[in-house]
């Protein structure tokens, strides 16, 4: 697919090939026009996601359109690029990040302390938080069941400056992140987590050290702290885990409970605690190492480092939630 041209202009009048906004209907969608003013959204997406193609965004800006709502396009064109329009747009009232769980983090990132309320439409490899929200993944069907959901105050968590919707990763699975190319997840789409996973599992694993503000201290290989109870999408991470929750979930698992971990935890969500593998929930902690360590945020590779300070950000960011949520 040939990659579509960058929303370089951020005013109202922006068309993108593939993507104009709807022309008008007849009967209920025609009604609602005439009897109301169409609302202003935008919607940041990644033209590379692993489902997205224009015809199904013009699809999900016909859904909206139906339900008075004319949201115009803003196609990301490099890393990072998701923050920078969220931190541009203006004169709308909503924002939707249409793409996967690390779209979804960079417009979040880019809208923090602006009050301009988050919508996400799934359109990713692994879509983990439309699991976490219990909406469809067909981005139509969801771009249906949240345009009239109500902005909710959340307080995202942070690992140093960079905030995060569902989970900072440490060790482990963040060496898994790390070897995830854009190449194998349009090959292997989700899969391709399980097999760099595999890859990591027998890589050699630092020992890695957290800290909670109480003064204990916990060892292990695999260290997460958890907005959200899913994991890859269909796994469950830490049970008591949430966006509404007051605290981080955390979890630490050593290098001889991997595999118990997974079976027990991820795959069965038991939310089984030991020595090897712990569950607990801190407002803050700290994880070190003697040697640098990989760490991810939202699926999306951070970086390496020797000590990462993770806790809840400051600000609070309006996200629209289903009811029940």
């Amino acid at each position: 697919m040939g990659r579509l041209p960058f929303g370089r202009n951020l005013g109202y009048h922006e068309s993108v090939p593939g993507a104009s906004a709807p022309a008008p209907r007849h009967g209920k969608a025609a009604a609602t026009q005439r009897g109301s003013v169409m609302k202003s959204w935008a919607i940041i997406y990644n033209p590379t996601s692993g489902s997205f193609s224009p015809e199904r965004l013009e699809a999900v800006q016909r859904a909206l359109h139906d339900h008075g709502v004319r949201a115009v396009p803003h196609p990301t064109g490099h890393a990072g690029h998701a923050t920078e329009l969220a931190r541009q747009v203006n004169g709308v009232e909503r924002v939707l990040s249409y793409g996967g769980d690390g779209t979804l983090n960079e417009v979040a990132n880019g809208l923090l302390g602006r009050d301009l309320p988050l919508m996400f439409i799934p359109g990713g490899t692994a879509n983990a938080m439309a699991y976490e929200m219990g909406v469809p993944r067909d981005p139509v069907r969801a771009a249906r069941a949240l345009v009239a959901a109500r902005p909710v105050p959340i307080r995202p968590g942070r690992v140093g400056s960079r905030a995060f919707l569902l989970m900072a990763g440490f060790g482990f699975d963040a060496r898994a992140v790390y070897l995830v190319t854009e190449a194998l997840k349009a090959r292997l789409g989700w899969a391709a987590y399980v097999w760099t996973g595999l890859r990591a599992l027998f890589h050699a694993k630092p020992e890695l050290r957290v800290r909670t503000p109480e003064g204990a201290e916990h060892r292990g290989v695999w260290v997460v702290g958890a907005r959200s109870r899913r994991y890859g999408g269909m796994f469950t991470v830490h049970p008591r885990a949430g966006l509404s929750r007051p605290a981080l979930g955390l979890v630490v698992v050593s290098k001889a409970m991997i595999a118990p971990f997974a079976l027990s935890n991820l795959a069965l969500g038991t939310g089984f605690s030991n020595g090897g593998m712990r569950l607990e929930e801190h407002r803050s902690f700290t994880v070190s190492g003697e040697a640098p360590f990989h760490a991810h945020v939202d699926g999306d590779y951070l970086g390496k480092g020797t000590s990462f300070e993770i806790g809840l950000a400051e600000r609070t960011l309006p996200f629209c939630l289903p009811d029940g949520s």
